[in-house]
């Protein structure tokens, strides 16, 4: 195939595309979920409804991670019809915020005719920043400072900090206002001639007895 024809083709392909997705109106394309800690798995819904006189099939629905799915209610769309897309996100170990997009593919064409965002936020019971800290011989022999912050909805006292104490020093102060933390753990070496590898784990419980904890990575390495 000629150059020119595979330029023809791409833009037909293109022009194709866009006329279909012309056709499609949805509901909304981005949706925002708020988790809570007990959550496992949150969904998002997404209506779309064929304003066009053509019949059109959805192929497929491509995910942007492996821990992000759909389900449909029915993959033909016929003129006048609203399908539903659920997108379902399985949280695992992660924190934070997190937006994973699905792509919605029809029957003949290559470029997706939709893509689908789903931003979802999962509360982070403890922060600490950073959540690892090092000591090499040019990163200077001084104490580490760590920000804990609390997420007051959950969590709104530490119960204990553990650690290694033949290896290190850690002292608990309050966080300054600018800072915008609740406690300060300042953490330093006993020795910074050994080498060390090792965690320190805060302990903090809410109301109703909810507990959480969060983990600091220390290393030295001499």
């Amino acid at each position: 195939m000629s150059k020119v024809l595979i330029v023809r083709f791409f833009v037909f392909v293109l022009v194709t595309t866009a006329a279909t997705a012309s056709t499609l109106v949805w509901d909304k394309l981005e949706a925002y979920v708020e988790m809570t800690p007990e959550q496992d798995e949150a969904r998002a819904s997404f209506k779309v409804t064929n304003k066009g006189e053509k019949t059109l099939r959805i192929a497929e629905i491509k995910a942007s991670c492996s821990c992000t799915s759909s389900i449909i209610n029915g993959k033909i769309l016929e003129p006048g019809a609203t399908r539903e897309i659920v997108g379902i996100f399985n949280k695992g170990k992660r924190q934070g915020q997190n937006r994973y997009k699905l792509r919605v593919y029809l029957d003949n064409l290559a470029e997706p005719v939709a893509t689908l965002s789903m931003i979802v936020r999962i509360p982070t019971l403890i922060e600490a920043k950073p959540q690892v800290v090092y000591w090499k011989e040019d990163s200077g022999k001084s104490a580490r400072h760590i920000q804990l912050t609390l997420n007051p909805d959950y969590i709104d006292e530490i119960l204990r900090v553990d650690y290694d104490r033949v290896r290190l020093n850690v002292t608990e102060e309050p966080s300054t206002p600018k800072s915008g933390s609740d406690r300060v753990l300042i953490v330093e070496p006993k020795s910074y001639d050994l080498p060390y590898r090792g965690m320190i784990t805060v302990y903090g419980i809410g109301p109703g007895g909810r507990e959480a904890n969060t983990r600091i990575h220390a290393f030295v390495q001499p």
